[in-house]
């Protein structure tokens, strides 16, 4: 049989040349295209990790402004401490026993040693005075809240001291957004109305607003809650019945007056 000619074969090894011309441009082109995205993708990483570097330090704080924490100006005025009025014919009164119309009687824990003093104010009128120091009210948070303990909720773990005009509840407070618990101080100062006012938070070192979110009402609830209960608190003590008139704060020292 006779060979083939060499024109009859040409076409067909041209087509072949072609096809193996055109396969491997396409190669190139999407071996481009991946190390394209990839230099893209590293570049973007890269560009996360450095933002991280910047904003780690402040991370924090935007979390908290994220959750509706507003912070103080340092600006604002200093607190200051109330003078507490001083008694006539002051005299140690007895052991006390408080008595609320919704809660019943509170009887404290053996060991509770309250400063207890009767005397007359400016008007002659009989007047009551309880003085509560640090460890004083660290026994009553033991005593009657879950706040001063390790498995407390939203407050746990708390310390309670009292300095500058301001009682400060230092603790962890459960974060509901971030979900986390976070180190935390509570300020707390007597407002005009001489009763106990939240005055700020603090958490990392900055104060804050009462901040209008989870925390932040139950917070709130918390501070009705004992509003409540000191509204309508009398004291049993010296022969007598004596009903909340206000609290003092002052030389690292909450004093409850009763007349």
């Amino acid at each position: 049989m006779p060979s083939a000619s060499p024109l009859l074969s040409f076409p067909s090894v041209y087509r072949a040349g072609t096809s193996l011309q055109i396969q491997k441009r396409s190669n190139k082109r999407y071996g481009s295209r991946t190390c394209g995205i990839v230099l893209i993708a590293a570049g973007l990483v890269s560009l996360v990790l450095v933002a991280i570097v910047l904003l780690s330090p402040a991370l924090p704080t935007i979390l908290l402004r994220v959750t509706g924490f507003e912070p103080i100006r340092q600006t604002d005025a200093p607190v200051t401490e109330q003078a507490i009025a001083t008694l006539a014919n002051a005299a140690k009164g007895s052991p006390v026993t408080f008595i609320t119309r919704d809660f019943g009687r509170f009887d404290l824990l053996p060991g509770t040693d309250l400063e207890v003093t009767v005397g007359d104010d400016a008007l002659g009128a009989r007047v009551l005075q309880i003085v509560f120091r640090d460890t004083d009210m660290l026994k009553l948070c033991l005593q009657f809240t879950g706040f001063c303990e390790d498995h407390g909720s939203p407050i746990r773990r708390a310390k309670i001291s009292a300095a500058d005009g301001l009682i400060t509840i230092s603790g962890e407070a459960f974060l509901d957004l971030i979900n986390v618990w976070q180190a935390i101080e509570i300020h707390v100062a007597v407002d005009k109305g001489d009763v106990l006012e939240i005055d700020s938070v603090s958490l990392g070192g900055l104060r804050y607003e009462l901040p209008a979110n989870a925390l932040g009402n139950r917070i709130r609830h918390i501070e009705a809650s004992i509003a409540q209960i000191v509204k309508q608190l009398q004291v049993e003590s010296s022969g007598g019945v004596f009903s909340f008139a206000g609290f003092d704060l002052s030389d690292n020292r909450l004093v409850a007056s009763f007349r």
